[in-house]
């Protein structure tokens, strides 16, 4: 079934700081930035900063199962999945999904899936040199969905071959040390 986002998706966007954030170890939320998200859609919770939001007077907190995509730049999203307090600044969107229509972890595979990319790059401005997405075009992207079921099998697919990259890694970077002390060895 073809759906635009919009037809199940609230999508809000992040807090407008004015000016540099400063980080805060005192502060009561952690800030999630664009930097933060990788391009296999993994949030690096342990590099965001916290801040004071002492003096906003309207914040809102992520909640758990929602999507943060990247407004500029490259484009990148991930489900946010921490229990701590997290913020976002304006150049982040937050989608929250209906979960009855679609799986937010689906969701955020197909998003940085290179047939989303695709219709990214139709719809997408340029800021100086960088790629900025608008809300209107996030609104009016389509996407195929399959089945419920379909979702979750992709999904659980997805993240094996996830896994399966992050150990093919491992193995190389152990073989590459191994290597490298016998090659250290055997020239002492």
């Amino acid at each position: 079934m073809k759906l635009q986002i919009k037809d199940f998706c609230t999508i809000k966007t992040g807090y407008s700081f004015r000016g540099q954030v400063a980080a805060d170890e005192n502060g009561t939320f952690y800030l999630l930035q664009a930097k933060d998200i990788n391009a296999f859609g993994e949030i690096n919770y342990h590099q965001c900063i916290k801040i004071s939001t002492d003096n906003i007077k309207r914040i809102t907190p992520l909640s758990q199962g929602e999507i943060v995509l990247t407004a500029r730049g490259t484009f990148k999203a991930a489900v946010f999945e921490s229990s701590e307090q997290f913020v976002t600044s304006n150049a982040i969107f937050i989608l929250n999904v209906d979960s009855k229509i679609c799986n937010s972890d689906y969701l955020a595979i197909w998003l940085n899936s290179p047939a989303c990319k695709k219709q990214l790059d139709k719809v997408t401005l340029l800021s100086a040199t960088t790629p900025v997405l608008p809300r209107t075009a996030l609104d009016d992207l389509v996407i195929d969905l399959p089945s419920m079921d379909k979702q979750e099998e992709i999904t659980k697919l997805y993240r094996l071959n996830s896994k399966q990259f992050i150990l093919q890694q491992e193995i190389y970077n152990l073989r590459k040390m191994q290597l490298e002390n016998l090659m250290n060895g055997a020239l002492i």
